[in-house]
C-alpha cells in the first residue's frame, strides 16, 4: 500500500518513539525505542530481500500473462508492488528513464513508466503490434483510459 510521504511518516514515528520513551522511562525508554526502531529496520530489510530472491527465480522481464499484469496495475503503485504481482524483475527500456518492460510467452508486452516512486502510466501491446491500452495521467491528474 502506498502511503503519501512515507519517509516523513517514518521519521516522525521514530522521533515520537524516542521522545515518549525518553520522557516516560528515561534512558531506558530511549534504549527501548532504539531497539524497536532497529528491529523494524531489520524486518523491512528482510522483506525487501525476500522479494528480490523471489523475483530472481524467474527469467527477467517474463510474466505469465501481460493481460493479467495489466488488469492488476494501478496508478501510484510502488516498484515493490509491481514486482509482487508480476513475479519477475522487468527489463529497463534503453534510452528512457523510469520505463520497465515485461513480456509473456505469446509475445505481448507491457511498458510501465515509474515517476516519483510510483506507476505513472503503462502501455500494453499485442503480438501483432496493436495496442491493448494506454493509461496515463492527463493534465488534470486523474487516471483515464485512452
Amino acid at each position: 500500500m502506498k502511503v503519501p510521504n512515507q519517509r516523513v511518516m517514518n521519521a516522525l514515528l521514530a522521533a515520537a518513539a524516542l521522545a515518549v520513551g525518553g520522557l516516560t522511562m528515561g534512558w531506558r525508554g530511549v534504549l527501548l525505542a532504539l531497539t524497536v526502531i532497529g528491529f523494524w529496520m531489520v524486518l523491512q530489510f528482510n522483506r525487501a530481500t525476500r522479494q528480490v530472491v523471489n523475483v530472481a527465480n524467474r527469467p527477467m522481464g517474463m510474466v505469465d500473462s501481460v493481460i493479467t499484469l495489466q488488469s492488476q496495475l494501478a496508478h501510484g503503485m510502488s516498484m515493490s508492488d509491481v514486482l509482487a504481482i508480476s513475479g519477475s524483475l522487468g527489463q529497463r527500456v534503453q534510452g528512457t528513464n523510469g520505463d520497465w518492460m515485461w513480456r509473456d510467452s505469446y509475445g505481448n508486452e507491457i511498458v510501465v513508466t515509474f515517476r516519483r516512486d510510483g506507476v505513472h502510466r503503462w502501455h500494453a501491446s499485442r503480438t501483432d503490434g496493436s495496442p491493448m491500452t494506454d493509461r496515463s495521467h492527463p493534465a488534470g491528474g486523474t487516471p483515464a483510459a485512452a
